[in-house]
């Protein structure tokens, strides 16, 4: 029920995490599979997989007649250096985390909880009001199940990507006297927001501020000069063709920028191939997926050539439906993360960043090309905001957004793309030169809001009618 893609590492991360780091020793028997099973809530293949991979790195034993069991052996000194090796390279992406979580995910549970029915409300205050002792802690179960009714498969993939990356939560000890329940009288959606909001900073900043102590008292004896940081990286890609989506996003955006003009070829396939630097097969799959995506054709002894008038998409190709899933997907992640966040890249950089994205914005509206607001926007967000972890986010977003440019060309056929958006961008433009920051972000949050709207309907008619056929 978690993730269909790729969720066996949860349980492998947890487990993985403590037993190096000392919580499940040598000689411990792990939970029975069906146990893990209800605790995750997944299927026993599932936690199976996660249990092999366990037993490749020489953690665990497993035995089919009996539940698996930590061969695993340090010292207490062992088990501190692991955690310090662990937790000594990502300090920084974990305090982060504070500041980008009220930002990235604060938004998406909480317009999940708004969207909840009255059944799966009650289901939802249930599970507040009497929760189980499950795996993770207990606010990160709850922001889970908040996340479940937005129907996004990318909003739960990065969710658990940091969750993965910071590791705090499967170190926490779940036990009866530490559940605490929803208790307030007042079952409001706005009353379970703000208590949701309370746990995640009581919970989160208390882990942390033990993360920072426990690093401070022993980095002398494991990094003595300091550990250089890793940034949270965003995997959206797992169990998927990564090289090729990207090639494919890239190429759109190049089309869009006007590096490659409608009408023109693009380079051969081995010229290609040394451009972008990788291998001619992926070229082949990359040309062969904007064909079906309707913005080249291919010729036999002439190569790729950009359409002048987009085609429809083929929906009866997997990658088609998937990139395009992840289109819809990554559009609502940002119609309601973008006024937080557009709001405070912009209170945070000097008066010449401001005014360098003022002027790329009259430059844009001046050539007549409003739809390149999109990405300027959002690659202003992925270079400037002080939050890396944002940055990497919009960084992901704005890589699949592109693939809505062929569909957006398709659906407006002869109108153009510059009338589409002019006048709510000049309007944009009017507040990032006024500085009114906070309309400004308003006004990029309700062109996405509508955007998001009307393209999913849009698509996912379209793609019905696909499958239909």
């Amino acid at each position: 029920m978690l993730l269909e893609s790729g969720i066996y590492r949860l349980v492998y991360e947890y487990y993985e995490t403590r037993i190096l780091f000392g919580y499940n020793r040598y000689g411990d028997h792990l939970p029975s599979i069906s146990r893990i099973c209800d605790m995750f809530q997944m299927a026993p293949a599932t936690v199976r997989n996660a249990l092999s991979v366990l037993e490749k790195k020489g953690l665990i034993q497993v035995d089919a007649r009996k539940t698996a069991k930590v061969i695993y052996k340090s010292s207490p000194a062992g088990f501190r250096k692991n955690a310090m090796k662990y937790f000594a390279p990502r300090e920084a992406g974990i305090q982060e985390l504070c500041e980008s979580g009220r930002l990235l995910l604060e938004p998406l549970w909480e317009e999940g909880v708004r969207r909840w029915d009255e059944k799966n409300w009650q289901w939802f205050m249930n599970k507040l009001m009497a929760p189980s002792a499950n795996a993770v802690s207990l606010p990160v179960e709850f922001y889970y199940l908040a996340l479940l009714s937005l129907d996004n498969g990318l909003a739960l993939n990065f969710y658990w990507e940091v969750i993965g990356y910071i590791r705090l939560p499967y170190l926490v000890n779940k036990d009866e006297k530490e559940i605490m329940p929803y208790t307030s009288t007042g079952s409001r959606r706005e009353n379970v927001v703000i208590w949701l909001h309370e746990q995640f900073a009581d919970f989160y900043c208390e882990a942390v501020q033990e993360i920072k102590t426990f690093l401070r008292k022993n980095e002398k004896t494991v990094f003595p000069k300091g550990a250089e940081q890793l940034p949270f990286h965003w995997n959206v890609y797992r169990q998927r063709p990564q090289l090729c989506y990207t090639m494919v996003s890239l190429i759109i955006r190049e089309i869009n920028l006007g590096v490659y003009t409608a009408g023109s070829y693009l380079p051969s396939l081995p010229k290609m191939a040394e451009i972008y630097e990788v291998s001619v097969s992926t070229v082949r799959r990359t040309l062969s997926i904007l064909n079906s995506l309707g913005l080249t054709e291919s010729y036999h002894g002439k190569g790729t050539q950009i359409c002048t008038t987009v085609r429809p998409m083929d929906f009866s190709r997997t990658e088609i439906r998937e990139g395009m899933r992840l289109y819809l997907e990554s559009l609502e992640v940002l119609a309601l993360t973008i006024r937080r966040i557009s709001f405070y890249t912009l209170e945070h950089i000097c008066e010449d960043e401001r005014r360098r994205l003022e002027e790329e914005f009259v430059k844009m509206l001046r050539e007549g090309k409003s739809y390149r607001s999109f990405e300027i926007c959002l690659f202003f967000i992925e270079e400037k905001c002080p939050l890396s972890i944002v940055r990497e986010c919009y960084g992901k977003i704005r890589e699949m957004l592109a693939w809505g440019y062929p569909f957006t060309l398709h659906r407006l056929k002869a109108r153009s793309l510059h009338d589409e958006y002019k006048e709510r961008i000049q309007k944009a433009a009017e507040d990032l030169h006024q500085k009114n920051y906070m309309a400004f972000a308003e006004k990029w949050e309700s062109l996405l809001k509508h955007e998001e709207k009307m393209m999913k309907s849009r698509l996912s008619n379209d793609m019905a009618a696909a499958e239909k056929e």
